[in-house]
């Protein structure tokens, strides 16, 4: 069996844009080719490929393709490169990749434009908790991720990044206010806690090490799914929280933020871990990503 290419490229923009109309803006063609490329594919590998959600879904046999999508567009566009006959008709290279919120807020970036200075392909950043990235390199939405999985997924290559700092913090006011009698299960019971999102469970965490392990984090909870609001809200002592240690380490020394208590940190680890084919622009990506996060290693110590 051979699969056409346009009904793969269609594939994965449908599931990139989240549309069939707006994967018809991106290949400069009509929804209605779009939809009748997805047909004739799903009809030829003999399995429903998209669900028609919004925004649109690829099915576990989807994710398949789409990362096969995904994969030979690379390749193709580094091939005709290296052979220096790529023309103004080959579509620009972008490389789908997932970040953890905090590395995006800290270090990622400097990876970001160390890339840029080497190649003209662009990334496209999935942001996401850094427990659950692999997840997205699992189902083949991306081809890179930067994540807490020691393990390397299926066809990928994994780099130990080093650790970044979180601290748990507070403002001196918040601290004398519901901890001056101690860090216990008690006090943690009733502080009010920031938590980014459902998946965050760092401070829960935290939590857990101090009160027991048996204990929950049943606080009243502020759900803030922003990191520079994140530390605005744990200057503005609305509660206490675990942040970058990066991002609040000059208000610890300034004194506008104290810790929880006396070494109130978690040290966790990240990977990079990518698809395997040999690519020069994700070797150049991997490059730029173990040099920007070495400063992790660097800041923790």
């Amino acid at each position: 069996m051979r699969i056409d290419h346009a009904q793969l490229r269609a594939l994965a923009a449908v599931i990139r844009e989240g549309s069939f109309e707006r994967a018809a803006q991106a290949l400069n063609v009509t929804a209605s080719a779009v939809s009748q490329r997805i047909k004739a594919l799903e009809d030829r590998v003999g399995h429903l490929l998209v669900r028609r959600s919004i925004p649109t879904e690829a099915t576990s046999e989807g994710q398949i393709l789409v990362q096969l999508a995904e994969q030979t567009a690379l390749l193709e566009h580094d091939a005709l490169h290296r052979m220096g006959i790529a023309d103004e008709d080959l579509p620009r290279a972008s490389i789908p990749i997932a970040v953890n919120h905090d590395s995006l807020e800290t270090w990622f970036p400097e990876a970001a434009l160390t890339f840029a200075q080497s190649t003209g392909t662009t990334l496209d950043l999935h942001t996401e908790d850094q427990d659950h990235t692999a997840a997205l390199l699992r189902q083949g939405a991306v081809l890179g991720a930067v994540t807490t999985l020691s393990e390397p997924v299926q066809g990928c290559q994994i780099h130990a990044l080093g650790s970044i700092r979180y601290a748990a913090t507070c403002t001196p006011e918040f601290h004398a206010r519901h901890f001056a009698k101690g860090v216990n299960a008690q006090s943690l019971a009733q502080a009010p806690v920031l938590v980014f999102n459902r998946k965050d469970d760092l401070q829960a965490r935290y939590a857990r090490r101090l009160a027991g392990a048996g204990q929950p984090l049943d606080a009243p909870t502020w759900w803030i799914p922003s990191t520079r609001a994140f530390v605005q809200a744990n200057l503005g002592g609305l509660g206490w929280t675990m942040n970058p240690l990066p991002l609040v380490r000059r208000h610890l020394e300034s004194g506008r933020l104290v810790y929880v208590k006396q070494r109130a940190w978690e040290d966790v680890p990240l990977y990079w871990q990518h698809w395997k084919g040999e690519v020069t622009t994700m070797a150049l990506l991997t490059r730029a990503i173990l040099a920007a996060s070495s400063a992790l290693v660097r800041k923790r110590r």
